[in-house]
């Protein structure tokens, strides 16, 4: 069972106020909320998406000037140049970092505690790409029996009945229906959250 950011951030916090006797632990206005903040700068608003990808499906929009409770960061497809993508703290959805203003700390990579990795192995050649669609822009190449680092996965474009996608180590993603994971702890298996 993954323990939520928010509980995560407010159990350290009460941590730290305990080990440190007659002085405070300062967080950040935005970590002590549970998330991170930022402002929508798009001129017609922006969408919301499925998944850290312009290819994904549309899950609603939040209109310009609008402030949004951001979790984490991921690599996804690159828009006008910024190829990083944030999750919104409700669970909802991606947003292009590129059309977001941070206000205060920028937020952690996703997932934010990844100590260790999934390990899994292709079991085909298999196709990298920018973000977890097969429309987006390939990255490069991987041959059958490849072992790979899965830094996270998200739900996504349905690959012959898998609608997983995992982020490699390296940045690029590629759809878990060709991947075996190898036996390992199944705290290594998490989502990008």
């Amino acid at each position: 069972m993954t323990i939520s950011r928010w509980k995560r951030v407010t159990m350290s916090a009460v941590l730290a106020v305990g080990v440190a006797v007659g002085s405070l632990a300062a967080a950040t206005p935005a970590q002590a909320q549970g998330g991170f903040k930022g402002k929508v700068i798009a001129k017609n608003g922006l969408v919301v998406r499925t998944a850290p990808s312009t290819h994904a499906g549309s899950a609603g929009s939040v209109a310009q000037g609008t402030t949004i409770s951001i979790d984490c960061k991921v690599t996804g497809t690159r828009v006008d140049g910024n190829t990083l993508w944030y999750e919104l703290s409700n669970g909802n959805g991606w947003v292009s970092a590129r059309y977001v203003d941070n206000i205060g700390a920028a937020p952690d990579r996703c997932p934010a505690e990844a100590t260790e990795y999934g390990v899994g192995q292709t079991t085909t050649g298999l196709t990298m790409r920018t973000g977890p669609t097969t429309a987006d822009t390939v990255q490069g190449a991987l041959p059958s029996g490849t072992k790979v680092k899965v830094t996270c996965y998200v739900n996504s474009q349905n690959v012959g009945g898998e609608r997983q996608w995992y982020l490699l180590d390296n940045g690029s993603w590629v759809s878990a229906a060709y991947v075996t994971r190898i036996p390992a702890e199944p705290s290594n298996w998490v989502p990008c959250t």
